[in-house]
């Protein structure tokens, strides 16, 4: 269930509607971060939900496993879901993630970009939610 902040906003969030809204060719690309092995049930439901469509070629997935250097028994999954073309936005969101300094509304404007907000939608996310520097 989203948040009342989030309802809020005059439009569509994203968040549990991913597949829908990437099936209908509104959403490129959806990310989802975890512990391998210790998603909840709820989330590896959402994943054979996305599944369905991987095997029909419908959309793309990449999975990357990172060890966590102060947990090394733990690796990091980030999951991608992507529209058919839009892979190129995995390699671009690792990049944003893996070698920002500090967080800054321009990474923060980026990172919605990626997963498929409007500018508009990011301006009012910004203008809501600024990055604290």
């Amino acid at each position: 269930m989203l948040s009342d902040l989030l309802r809020s906003l005059p439009y569509l969030v994203h968040t549990n509607r991913e597949l829908g809204l990437m099936l209908c060719g509104i959403k490129p690309m959806a990310m989802f971060s975890d512990i391998a092995g210790n998603e909840p049930d709820c989330v590896l439901r959402y994943h054979r939900m996305f599944s369905r469509h991987v095997a029909v070629g419908r959309i793309n997935r990449r999975i990357i496993d990172t060890p966590m250097p102060k947990r090394p028994d733990w690796l990091s999954r980030r999951v991608f879901y992507t529209l058919p073309g839009e892979d190129w936005r995995v390699d671009a969101m690792l990049e944003l993630i893996e070698n920002y300094g500090s967080w800054t509304n321009e990474y923060e404007r980026r990172f919605g970009s990626l997963l498929g907000y409007e500018d508009w939608q990011n301006d009012i996310w910004l203008e809501r939610f600024p990055v604290q520097t």
